[in-house]
């Protein structure tokens, strides 16, 4: 099994004037890891979005957040698919400063057409390329 790891600044943009990263910030960082990790498998989201009219909407996400992060710390986040199906994907995130967990989240995400908003099955390639990750392979 794979991870994919990237690391993320903590900028000002992300912060509230206290320079405690603000809580839905937080859902932004997630989602430029996995549009990052879609970018490694070879399926930017450019491609798919604007190029095939297709997406990847969340259909549920939970997240914790146990320790704050300021103005300044570099996350490293790490992120592995719990659940892979034909039309969607759990995938899990978590963000390290230090060795220190900051917070996770669990992501299910469909794969569907803009046209129709409706979900359709992975394009082969970008599923087996994400079935790397998949824990307990």
């Amino acid at each position: 099994m794979k991870t994919y790891e990237t690391m993320k600044a903590v900028r000002f943009q992300h912060c509230d004037p206290a320079g405690v990263v603000f809580t839905p910030q937080y859902f932004n960082l997630f989602m430029e890891v996995v549009e990052d990790w879609f970018s490694h498998l070879g399926h930017s989201f450019s491609k798919i979005v604007i190029k095939e009219h297709q997406g990847i909407p969340a259909m549920r996400i939970v997240a914790r957040f146990l320790k704050p992060s300021f103005l300044g710390d570099r996350l490293q986040f790490s992120l592995n698919v719990k659940r892979l199906r034909e039309k969607n994907i759990l995938v899990s995130i978590t963000a390290f400063c230090n060795g220190e967990c900051r917070c996770t989240a669990e992501f299910l995400f469909g794969f569907a057409t803009l046209s129709s908003l409706s979900l359709v099955e992975w394009p082969e390639a970008l599923r087996e390329g994400m079935s790397e990750y998949l824990q307990g392979r």
